[in-house]
């Protein structure tokens, strides 16, 4: 097992002044020599990353963030920001600054490694403690911490502690596997959610789940060189129209990055606005599987070329019969055991198999939080794509530079490419895969669930060497294989893999380990799905619901009514079936024989004979009247 070791390169305090706004008030060791409260240029946002948006709205918390590294420009470094604040009556040490009600600051570590979960737990202990002294001039206890942190050797296998996959496919059940495949196809991709820390943790748990992504693949997922400085920093007038003139002389195909069509900026105003409008209208249906019919015909097209070979494929020809046995096999079936897809690929190498992938290169970002200030990065002509978090309301209102916005609080996945739909639509297969991931993850753990996505991973790279319109590809939606394939990271697989030729897949056969035919339970499966992901269904479910709820508040109302209308009848049966008092002066041995056992009748009984006029009348006139009475009524 390999150790790391020195983990932390800084522990930085950031604190909120209310004019100033976050500030950093204590750096260790020196970034600036000299300058303790100063920061780098290629830092200068850390700040507002360390105290997010809304983050006096909570107690406390622990986001996670990426910045670009120092002395390696191509490595990404680390960030761990845990926050509390206190009321001004627990600070022991105030000073002039400190005008509000409450106390906010912010103890943020940096380090080499995304050693998120790890040192998240050691943290908010040492911020505690350090809140509790009461005096933020007492830095002592920090440098402790970062020599104690630097002191302890840490195992690369503890990288993913406190990542939780059980969450993500818990949460997004069927949806998981659909948000794992977006992040395959390299698209700009928004995480909203409205705590900057549940963020963070949910986008780097989600990655989680691709093989050795979180160890060893985001490198350089935070380093870019832009083409423009951020919107904070002031550009001289001369700079800015120099830049402007060399975007307009830039070659068209920068207007289609990653297949989306940029040609808004080219339009009126009103002609803009009326398309956006538009793009917000389609993305509100949330990968409606009404629109993905059309499917079928893209099979077809593929399946009529089928007759080309890929040079990749050639060499798989021969192993047709083997695959068809292997497909036959019970280790192919539907229902397959806890660990049967493991026991597949248990014998692959993943570092042999090319893993990870080399999504987050070449322009391709992944920052688990956003600030505002970063706003500008997105829509910068050098960044080819990202996935991102953000808590702030002004990033979903810029939906043109997205190509899918998820929101964590109402669980939905937006988005306006209809092509895109096409290609992250889950076939019967990969359902099957999806529910046998939710129905056994909550029992069988983190890297169980992990263990089976890096499965399916290594069975669609299996199969993706197939010649084009190969009918094993279908299972995976040959439009999705098409569109990943066509991507820089796929490209870059197959250099590194010398076109695929591993050892590990020529006795793996290339086909989806949850091929097999039709059921109810598929059925039943697909319908379940469409009910949960289309809007249509999210419409249908919501009038169930509400229907049922109707349904239980009126059934309520007439039972209370049928209690009531019983209660009457059952009173006004007793008033006159009860025989009046012999004398008065036998009421209360009457009383004993004749009170009714409900309470509601006993009422009614005491009303009637305390009654003024019932007791004027003679005890022979009130029999005759009971009798003439009782002869009148029919029983029904």
């Amino acid at each position: 097992m390999s150790v790391i070791s020195n983990p932390v390169l800084n522990i930085i305090v950031v604190g909120f002044h209310h004019k100033k706004g976050c500030q950093i008030e204590h750096c260790y060791p020196e970034l600036v020599p000299g300058r303790p409260t100063e920061l780098p240029a290629a830092w200068r946002h850390l700040p507002a990353l360390a105290l997010p948006d809304g983050s006096h709205n909570y107690l406390s918390d622990t986001i996670f963030f990426h910045l670009p590294g120092l002395s390696e420009p191509a490595h990404t470094v680390y960030a761990i920001s845990c926050f509390r604040q206190i009321p001004l009556e627990e600070v022991v040490q105030k000073t002039d600054d400190m005008t509000r009600s409450s106390v906010q600051k912010s103890v943020c570590v940096i380090c080499r490694y995304p050693l998120f979960g790890r040192l998240a737990v050691k943290m908010e202990l040492v911020v505690r403690a350090w809140f509790l002294q009461g005096d933020f001039s007492q830095t002592k206890l920090l440098e402790d911490a970062f020599n104690h942190l630097n002191s302890c050797p840490i195992q690369v296998e503890q990288t993913l502690e406190g990542l939780s996959a059980v969450h993500v496919a818990d949460t997004w059940r069927h949806k998981a596997l659909l948000l794992v495949k977006l992040v395959l196809l390299r698209r700009r991709v928004l995480l909203h959610g409205a705590a900057a820390g549940p963020l963070s943790a949910a986008l780097l748990a989600l990655l989680s789940l691709l093989p050795l992504c979180v160890e060893r693949g985001l490198g350089q997922a935070a380093n870019v060189t832009l083409s423009r400085p951020l919107s904070p920093i002031p550009t001289p007038i001369e700079e800015v129209q120099e830049a402007v003139e060399a975007e307009t002389v830039d070659d068209q195909p920068d207007n289609y990055m990653n297949g989306a069509d940029r040609t808004v900026d080219l339009l009126s105003p009103k002609e803009s606005a009326n398309l956006i409008d538009e793009k917000d209208r389609i993305s509100r249906q949330s990968f409606d599987e009404t629109l993905l019919g059309d499917i079928n015909e893209k099979q077809e097209l593929a399946l009529s070329g089928r007759e080309k070979c890929h040079s990749v494929g050639e060499k798989y020809k021969t192993q047709k019969s083997a695959i068809m046995e292997i497909q036959q096999s019970p280790t192919m079936a539907r229902d397959m055991s806890i660990d049967g897809l493991y026991n597949l690929t248990s014998q692959v190498d993943h570092a042999e198999c090319g893993l990870p992938l080399p999504l987050f290169e070449d322009g391709y970002l992944c920052l688990p939080y956003l600030s505002l200030q970063y706003l500008d990065l997105l829509s910068d002509p050098a960044v080819q794509g990202f996935v991102v978090g953000a808590s702030n309301v002004l990033f979903k209102q810029k939906r043109q530079l997205f190509d899918v916005v998820v929101d964590l609080n109402e669980l939905r996945i937006e988005t306006a490419d209809l092509a895109l739909r096409r290609q992250l639509t889950l076939g019967t297969e990969d359902l099957r895969f999806a529910d046998h991931v939710v129905r056994h993850g909550a029992t069988q753990g983190d890297k169980w669930i992990r263990e089976q996505f890096a499965s399916y991973i290594i069975y669609l790279l299996r199969t993706s060497l197939l010649p084009e319109g190969s009918r094993e590809i279908e299972p995976y939606n040959a439009q999705f294989m098409a569109a990943f394939k066509a991507t820089p990271a796929y490209e870059k697989w197959l250099k590194s893999t010398n076109n695929g030729d591993i050892e590990a897949f020529s006795t793996l056969a290339p086909v989806h380990p949850f091929a097999g035919q039709l059921s109810v339970a598929d059925m039943k499966l697909k319908f379940a799905h469409t009910m949960s992901s289309t809007d249509g269904g999210r419409k249908v479910t919501a009038a169930v619901a509400s229907t049922g709820r109707a349904v239980a508040t009126t059934s309520r109302a007439v039972g209370g009514a049928l209690s009531q209308a019983r209660g009457a009848l059952t009173g006004w049966w007793s008033a006159l079936t009860a025989p009046p008092p012999a004398c008065p002066s036998d009421t209360s041995s009457t009383d004993e024989k004749q009170l009714p056992s409900d309470a509601e009748d006993a009422t009614d009984f005491d009303n009637r004979r305390d009654s003024p006029e019932r007791s004027e009348d003679p005890p022979d006139k009130t029999i005759e009247d009971n009798t003439n009475s009782m002869s009148k009524i029919r029983v029904v």
